[in-house]
C-alpha cells in the first residue's frame, strides 16, 4: 500500500509500517543490506555538491550504484564525486545548469555513456532565500521557481523519455513539507514544493503500468548551509539543541528505499517525515 500524506497521520511512521523495519534502521545489518539494493543501477543526481547531494550520493553508491554527481559548481560535484571514490564506489561530475533542457540532456548522455542506461533520476537542485512576500523582487520569484521547480520538470521529461522504451525507471524529488502547510517568509519555496508534489502525482498517473515510476520525499529541515542561510549561531544552536533539525545523513536510508525495486508499490508518492512538525 503507497504512502500519501492526505490519508492522516505521521507520513514517515506510516512509510515505516510497509517496509521492513530492517530497511529503514541504521544498524550495521541495515549497511550490510543497503549495499546490495542498488547493484548495477546507473543514477543521475542535481544537486549533488550540496549537503544532501554528498550524503545520499555516498549512501547511493554504498549500495552499489555508480553515480553521475550533478552540480552548477563543477567543483563541488567534483569533492562529491572524490569522496564517493574515496570510499569506494563509482562516481563522475557533470557540470549541469539543470535550468537548461539541452544541459539535463548532456547530463543523462554522460551519465550512460559512462554507466550504461539510466535506472534512477534524483533532483535535489534548490535554493531557499527567506524573504517576507511584500519584500519579494519578481526576478527572485522567477529564479525559485525556475530552479527547484522547473528543473524537475525538465529533468523528469528527459529521463522519462528514455525510461519508458525500457519500461522501467525512478525519477525522484526532493520536495518539503512546507509545500503543504506553509512557511513564514518562504512563500516561493513552498509553493515551488507544492508544485513538484503536484507535478509527481499528476505525472504518475500517465505512468501507470508502464514499469517508469515518480515519487518524491521531504527530508525535514536539515542542518546544511543552504539550511543555515539568514540564521544567527545563536538561532542554529537553539534549534540543533531543541531536536528540530536532522541531520544530512538521517535520511539517506530512505532515499535508498526509494530508489531501489524494493519500494515497487510506491508511485505519485511523498514521504514526509515534517509533515505535520
Amino acid at each position: 500500500m503507497a504512502v500519501s500524506p492526505d490519508r492522516g497521520g505521521n507520513i514517515f511512521e506510516n512509510c515505516i509500517s510497509i517496509m521492513p523495519y530492517s530497511l529503514l534502521s541504521n544498524s550495521t545489518d541495515w549497511k550490510g543490506k543497503r549495499m546490495k539494493l542498488l547493484e548495477g543501477k546507473s543514477v543521475a543526481m542535481t544537486g549533488g555538491g550540496g549537503g544532501l547531494g554528498r550524503c545520499y550520493g555516498l549512501a547511493l553508491a554504498k549500495a552499489g550504484a555508480a553515480v553521475a554527481v550533478a552540480d552548477i559548481k563543477l567543483d563541488a560535484a567534483k569533492a562529491t564525486s572524490d569522496a564517493i571514490i574515496k570510499a569506494g564506489g563509482r562516481a563522475i561530475p557533470v557540470h549541469t545548469d539543470v535550468t537548461k533542457a539541452a544541459a539535463f540532456e548532456q547530463l543523462l548522455d554522460r551519465t550512460e555513456a559512462e554507466f550504461g542506461p539510466l535506472d534512477v533520476l534524483l533532483n535535489i537542485a534548490g535554493m531557499f532565500p527567506r524573504r517576507a512576500l511584500v519584500d519579494m523582487p519578481e526576478e527572485e520569484w522567477d529564479a525559485v521557481i525556475t530552479l527547484n521547480l522547473k528543473s524537475v520538470f525538465l529533468g523528469a521529461r528527459a529521463a522519462i523519455r528514455r525510461m519508458l522504451p525500457r519500461k522501467r525507471g525512478i525519477v525522484l524529488s526532493t520536495a518539503s513539507g512546507t509545500g503543504i502547510r506553509g512557511q513564514p517568509k518562504g512563500s516561493a519555496y513552498s509553493a515551488s514544493k507544492a508544485g513538484i508534489i503536484g507535478f509527481t502525482r499528476a505525472v504518475s498517473l500517465e505512468l501507470k503500468d508502464t514499469g517508469v515510476r515518480i515519487n518524491c520525499f521531504g527530508p525535514g529541515a536539515t542542518d546544511t548551509p543552504l539550511w543555515r542561510v539568514g540564521k544567527s549561531e545563536e538561532d542554529v544552536r537553539r534549534l540543533l539543541a531543541a531536536g528540530f533539525v536532522y541531520q544530512p545523513d538521517d535520511f539517506s536510508n530512505v532515499v535508498v528505499f526509494m530508489a531501489s525495486d524494493v519500494s515497487a508499490p510506491l508511485n505519485g508518492e511523498f514521504i514526509s517525515r515534517d509533515l505535520h512538525r
